[in-house]
């Protein structure tokens, strides 16, 4: 009987009616059910449901133990871009040169790459927190991938703020935060005491800690793991742009780090399908990363994916499909989300070409190769056990991989 064959009927009607451990229980109750397939392979596992009765008036919870049983890959490195740009090299000099058709991909970017040996792969997830959400999804379920052992690098260009970066340099950050989740007001229209039109939900005043929680709103990474990727890295010669880039730089105040050359910057990312441009709006969008984690994260980039890619891979690493310390966000700045002091928003926004992204895409690949040659290099000594484990929380607001986070509003 063949595999497919075999699990429907294992799990119809009638052998569930047949067999009291799949049906509603008033305690917990294991069952495990082992299916054999011969084709021109051979498959042997065990799966465990285990059933939960909550209520009486509820319906039980069948969780399964999930796995990669008779998975095809198991990459040590997935790099996850978000469109063609920063992709481009990534494919060109790792020369992975497999194509890897993965069902609910992007339709514009439907392939996982790979390299001759499987070792190191790349997906494209498509601009937007829904695309990169539907994508990572998507490729987490997948059955064909082992993703359990796995070092995900998300390479992406970003906005920046002048405060913290420049043109050209790559951040890395401990926290993402997505900024977009709050009430808006039309700024022509709000109180005199108020600095902006943004007040967080279930709140009337700018600022304060929302009271309404969807649970994306930040996740808070593996330190060690960053900190690894930019000591690796601390020796790369950065891109420093056109001459165009130098001179956006210059329009700066010279104390600022936005006039000097690009730098690795260890600071944080917030997320928001909307590209916004002002001092205002930037103090806004500062302020929300600064009040979410408790006045821990600090802003530096804008871009429009991480959450949604991190809430995907924090739903597949509840259920063991990967590993979520095994991640590192690295965002290159190709343009600042507020103007220099000559200049309004507007003007600077849709007048001013800051071209930035060539270098930006640049320094993606230079800053980012050398921590997937360490991962490849240092396989068996630090990787693959992973000698990097995070010494601080790792998770979002509500617990759900454990430990006790050290944001948010006390429980207490």
């Amino acid at each position: 009987m063949k595999l497919g064959i075999l699990i429907s009927a294992l799990l119809s009607s009638s052998f569930v009616a047949a067999n009291p451990i799949f049906r509603r229980a008033k305690s917990e109750t294991s069952a495990s059910v082992s299916v054999s397939a011969t084709s021109s392979a051979s498959l042997n596992y065990t799966q465990t449901a285990t059933i939960h009765d909550p209520a009486s008036t509820t319906d039980g919870v069948w969780s399964v133990t999930q796995g990669r049983f008779g998975a095809v890959f198991k990459p040590k490195v997935m790099i996850i871009n978000m469109f063609t740009k920063e992709e481009t090299l990534w494919i060109k000099n790792l020369d992975l040169m497999f194509n890897i058709s993965v069902p609910m991909l992007s339709p514009e970017y439907p392939y996982v790459h790979s390299n001759g040996n499987f070792s190191v792969m790349s997906v494209t997830t498509g601009e937007g927190e829904i695309n990169a959400a539907t994508t990572i999804s998507a490729l987490a379920m997948s059955p064909l991938f082992d993703f359990t052992e796995t070092y995900f690098l998300i390479s992406g260009i970003a906005g920046g703020s002048p405060d913290m970066v420049t043109i050209g340099s790559v951040t890395y950050a401990k926290y993402a935060v997505q900024v977009g989740l709050a009430y808006e007001v039309d700024s022509r229209e709000i109180p005199s005491d108020w600095k902006y039109g943004f007040v967080n939900f279930n709140t009337d005043e700018n600022n304060e800690y929302p009271l309404t929680i969807y649970g994306s709103e930040i996740f808070e990474l593996n330190e060690s793991l960053m900190r690894r990727a930019m000591h690796v890295a601390s020796n790369v010669t950065l891109n420093n742009g056109t001459a165009g880039n130098v001179a956006i730089r210059e329009k700066y105040n010279s104390t600022a780090p936005a006039f000097d050359s690009p730098k690795l910057v260890a600071c944080d990312t917030a997320t928001s399908d909307v590209y916004w441009t002002g001092n205002l709006m930037a103090q806004a969008m500062g302020d929300f990363v600064s009040t979410i984690s408790n006045g821990t994260a600090k802003y530096c980039s804008t871009q429009q994916e991480d959450n949604a890619t991190l809430e995907a891979m924090l739903r597949a690493a509840k259920h063991g499909i990967l590993d979520f310390n095994r991640i590192v966000v690295t965002r290159s700045i190709s343009d600042f989300d507020s103007p220099p002091p000559s200049l309004n928003a507007t003007s600077f926004f849709f007048d001013t070409y800051q071209g930035g992204s060539s270098a930006a895409v640049q320094n993606l690949y230079i800053a980012g190769l050398p921590f997937v040659k360490d991962i490849l290099h240092n396989w068996e000594t630090l990787y693959r056990e992973n000698q990097f484990m995070p010494k601080n929380y790792i998770g979002d607001y509500f617990e759900t991989l454990g430990g006790v986070r050290n944001f948010g509003l006390s429980t207490e």
